[in-house]
């Protein structure tokens, strides 16, 4: 890694999804409390969550709900690294597993809530999964152990019709197993890319109980350091140390947007002799290209004042509006914290207006929505 970084220059501030093959993620029953809580409860099945050298964390606990997805490393490994980082000049903003990024990829979840997320790379899979009564789980595995982990997930996904199962393409592995289930696509399939997982870390917010970093290794707003975030995947093999400017994910959207652009001036120009339609598909254009780009002004501004209480467990945006889905994950969110934080999200830029009205902070789950003005 810092041999990359030596190449091509440190980056301003620094995002790990780490996933090395001794991170443990497993599903616990636990009290619905703090991290401190968890971990008085916890420690003794689980003896490495007491050491403050190991590294750990979990989901958010939901609502009433008392089981979550632990996340831990037997032995160091993240912290030695982040202090390594930091003595070479690299900030670190913080670190997740892959099964939480895994876990916000998807836009479109189907009704049931039942999903099923596969990462796939040249000999390694991950698979994360969230029933549709709220359990996650996540497995991981190298070697042939990766092959029939993805075989018997998608041979599961098949033989299940309330489930959407996504692929996660990393490299040309996992463009071959996505043509591989094409013709026999199961309810609600998506397909993504490398490129989606970075998307999707960029907009994690740093307190969730998620974050593997404790608070005192975290590059915190005493010491905001101001420029491009860089996502880096710490894992091994074809999955290890992908480095992938968040410039990557803007070029991707342009390049999307002016494919989109050219198929609306050639629409135009088919249609020269009918005048209506024409002024049409110009207002479209024109709207097209001042507003291409809301919705990842949008993203970007979502974890500003966010309440540590507040959990996003879904988040869609398009040309017309927005869906935020989540929930309250413990005690302690006050009205003015969330108020505010409604409040930052319609000053933004663009002009937001709430479809559905914020109101006070909801009890559980909840499900805003709103409009670009």
């Amino acid at each position: 890694m810092l041999a990359h970084f030596a190449e091509h220059g440190k980056p301003a501030k620094l995002r790990l999804i780490y996933q090395p093959p001794s991170l443990v993620s497993v599903p616990v029953q636990c009290p619905n409390g703090s991290r401190a809580t968890l971990q008085a409860a916890l420690q003794e099945e689980y003896p490495s969550i007491a050491r403050a050298e190991c590294a750990w964390s979990y989901e958010p606990i939901i609502g009433r709900r008392n089981e979550t997805l632990l996340h831990y490393e037997p032995e160091p490994g993240l912290l030695p690294l982040v202090g390594t980082l930091r003595e070479q000049g690299v900030a670190v903003e913080g670190a997740w597993p892959l099964a939480t990024v895994l876990n916000l990829i998807p836009e479109d979840w189907p009704d049931t809530g039942a999903l099923t997320v596969v990462a796939v790379a040249d000999n390694q899979s991950a698979v994360f999964r969230h029933t549709s009564e709220g359990r996650r789980e996540f497995q991981s595995a190298t070697g042939v152990a990766a092959a029939e982990l993805v075989a018997t997930t998608v041979q599961q996904a098949f033989e299940r019709e309330d489930a959407a199962m996504y692929i996660v393409s990393f490299d040309e592995a996992g463009t071959r197993l996505t043509t591989q289930v094409a013709g026999a696509e199961p309810f609600g399939r998506g397909d993504l890319t490398c490129r989606d997982v970075i998307r999707a870390a960029l907009t994690l917010s740093l307190p969730q109980p998620n974050q593997l970093l404790p608070t005192p290794m975290r590059l915190t707003g005493n010491r905001l350091v101001t420029g491009l975030t860089t996502v880096v995947l710490l894992a091994v093999g074809v999955l290890g140390t992908q480095f992938v400017r968040d410039t990557l994910a803007q070029r991707d959207h342009a390049e999307q947007q002016t494919t989109r652009i050219e198929q609306l001036r050639a629409e135009v120009a088919s249609l020269r002799k009918k005048e209506i339609e024409i002024r049409q598909l110009q207002t479209q254009l024109a709207a097209f290209t001042s507003h291409g780009r809301i919705g990842e002004k949008f993203l970007q501004s979502l974890a500003h004042r966010l309440p540590a209480q507040v959990v996003l467990t879904r988040v869609q945006a398009n040309g017309d509006g927005f869906i935020l889905t989540g929930g309250i994950s413990g005690p302690g969110l006050v009205e003015s914290d969330w108020r505010a934080w409604c409040g930052t999200l319609q000053r933004g830029k663009p002009l937001r207006q709430f479809a559905e009205p914020a109101g006070t902070p909801p009890g559980s789950d909840f499900v805003m929505k709103g409009i670009w003005q």
